[in-house]
């Protein structure tokens, strides 16, 4: 599954300690890089190469990084992208992290 948040939330690492790999209990707030998705300027390309590899590099320079919890030996193969129209998704997420994050805002709107 995949889980969308705010950029903000994922630097912060404000998430209930639920194993974002596994949905078991957490050991630890693990930091991860999220890769920019955002668009390439390709109507660049045809009128100067130079351009749009310039572009693309100052695009692909800023990648936030955020906290995610996780349980001991679960700490790898999670894939977090941002996209500055969508948010931080991130992707392969157990349920259990999912109906844990919706718990707690639930509670913090009540």
């Amino acid at each position: 599954m995949k889980y969308v948040t705010r950029l903000e939330r994922f630097e912060s690492g404000d998430f209930p300690m639920v194993c974002v790999k596994s949905g078991r209990p957490a050991t630890n707030l693990v930091p991860v890089e999220a890769l920019k998705t955002s668009s390439r300027p390709w109507f660049l390309l045809p009128i100067s190469l130079v351009a749009f590899l310039v572009s693309r590099v100052f695009k692909d320079r800023n990648r936030p990084w955020g906290l995610l919890p996780f349980a001991d030996g679960e700490e790898t193969d999670i894939v977090a992208t941002y996209d500055p129209t969508v948010g931080v998704v991130v992707r392969d997420v157990h349920q259990g992290f999912i109906d844990a994050v919706k718990e707690s805002q639930r509670r913090q709107h009540v």
